[in-house]
């Protein structure tokens, strides 16, 4: 993951390329700024946050924000492997691989969502010998291998302290948040629909359904 010291130079590269703005900024500002660079981008590796900040200055005459950012690194990460191979070429690798070496032997994969699709579809033997019918295994891979693909480019997209705090999130706290007062709603409503600047229509929205 990127240091304090890694992240910093980037920020310095990107204030360096766009001048125009960076000039603008107080010094109060810069410090701000990098305290959030260096809290929300710090789950990144090193060599895609450069290149994700590269990317952006190649393509933007603006400072980035921090989902710029993140969405430039999602941008690199699609037009590399894995998220290049759809799922019929990463399928096509998978069954050549299965007629080379069969389940005695085992892979190397040059795709990292294709090793993750094969683990969570039970491992290497498990998909060897796996009889079901080819159309059904077909659409398992396919389901399997685009939900892998979506997670690795959430994790790019999305930071760690806030998967983190989802993940925290139970059920319980969910169900423990405050009801709506329905008596007050639909008083509130009402009240809306009283008013001579409002449209007389209500919609499910507003009762709260």
């Amino acid at each position: 993951m990127a240091t304090p010291s890694e992240i910093s130079t980037e920020l310095r590269r990107i204030l360096a390329a766009y001048p125009q703005h960076a000039a603008k900024l107080p010094s109060q500002s810069l410090t701000a700024m990098l305290e959030v660079w260096q809290s929300d981008l710090a789950d990144l590796p090193a060599d895609l946050l450069a290149m994700a900040c590269r990317n952006h200055r190649e393509r933007s005459q603006w400072l980035p924000s921090i989902a710029e950012i993140r969405s430039s690194a999602v941008s690199l990460m699609r037009q590399a492997s894995p998220a290049d191979q759809d799922w019929n070429d990463a399928y096509a690798e998978l069954q050549r691989m299965i007629r080379r070496i069969g389940y005695t032997g085992t892979p190397e994969w040059n795709n990292p969502a294709l090793a993750q699709t094969v683990k969570t579809m039970g491992g290497w033997w498990a998909v060897c010998q796996n009889e079901d019918p080819e159309g059904v295994f077909r659409a398992q891979f396919r389901d399997t291998y685009q939900i892998v693909i979506a997670r690795m480019e959430q994790k790019v997209q999305q930071s760690s302290t806030v998967r983190e705090f989802i993940g925290a999130m139970s059920a319980n706290a969910l169900t423990a948040l405050p009801e709506p007062d329905s008596a007050q709603v639909i008083a509130d409503v009402a009240r809306r629909l009283a008013s001579p600047e409002r449209d007389m229509q209500t919609t499910d929205e507003e009762l709260g359904y």
